[in-house]
């Protein structure tokens, strides 16, 4: 239904070329399972990042970061205000006072500027770091399960989104991003990552919280091995000489 510029935008030899590849890659693929050498498996890495706990948990620190930045930066841009309304309203124009409330309001838009773009890049690649190690964590997931498994390929495969298309250039890239068009359900072991995943990160999590809990105040202020003190009104002892 559509023509080989709308989806590759590339000239049609190049799509031939790269159909001939695909088919002889299949083929491979075909005659090997077909020999019982090679157990394939598919993914649905996005499903996987989706479900996995990590991904939640980051997902609700990076959004307590963006309130805490936008609560700093509007604390800003009231002070700017403010600022700006006394420049106006309080001083006359030309006066000393005028011209240091004037310094005063660049320094603080200038402040407010420099906030929100190193705080904000600070921010993405705080994000960017995050969303490595979740795939990071994935990979681990999929190469031990496929290790349990007996699996020696997994190959990545998701779903065109079931949301509606935005623009015809969007449907493309959905379209070209697709790995895997067919799979039998049984080689998908999407479900079995996940639950690898999230054991795993629960346990570190556990662990990790053993590890900074603090230690247990003793019932008796007095080390077990102190000498125990005299009774009431009693001599002290003095030691032999």
């Amino acid at each position: 239904p559509f023509s080989e510029d709308v989806l590759s935008g590339r000239p049609r030899e190049n799509k031939t070329m790269m159909n001939g590849i695909a088919c002889v890659v299949v083929s491979m693929a075909v005659g090997q399972a077909g020999e019982g050498a090679t157990r394939v498996a598919v993914v649905n890495v996005p499903l996987v990042s989706e479900n996995y706990q990590k991904t939640t948990d980051l997902e609700a620190h990076f959004e307590g970061i963006r309130r805490k930045l936008n609560e700093q930066r509007n604390t800003l841009k009231d002070k700017i205000d403010r600022t700006g309304r006394s420049l106006q309203e309080e001083l006359k124009p030309g006066t000393d006072a005028y011209r240091e409330r004037r310094k005063q309001l660049a320094l603080l838009e200038a402040e407010l500027q420099w906030f929100v773009e190193s705080e904000g890049q600070r921010a993405e690649q705080g994000l960017a770091e995050s969303l490595k190690e979740i795939y990071s964590d994935i990979q681990t997931a999929v190469r031990e399960v496929a290790r349990e498994s007996g699996i020696d390929v997994v190959l990545a495969a998701d779903k065109l989104p079931e949301m509606p298309p935005s623009s015809a250039v969007h449907v493309r890239q959905q379209i070209l991003l697709q790995k895997v068009l067919y799979w039998n359900p049984r080689l998908d072991i999407t479900d079995q990552v996940v639950t690898w995943l999230n054991a795993k990160y629960g346990s570190d999590r556990a662990k990790r919280a053993n590890d900074v809990a603090p230690p247990r105040e003793p019932h008796d202020r007095h080390d077990t091995l102190a000498r125990p003190s005299a009774p009431a009104g009693a001599a002290p002892k003095i030691p032999d000489r």
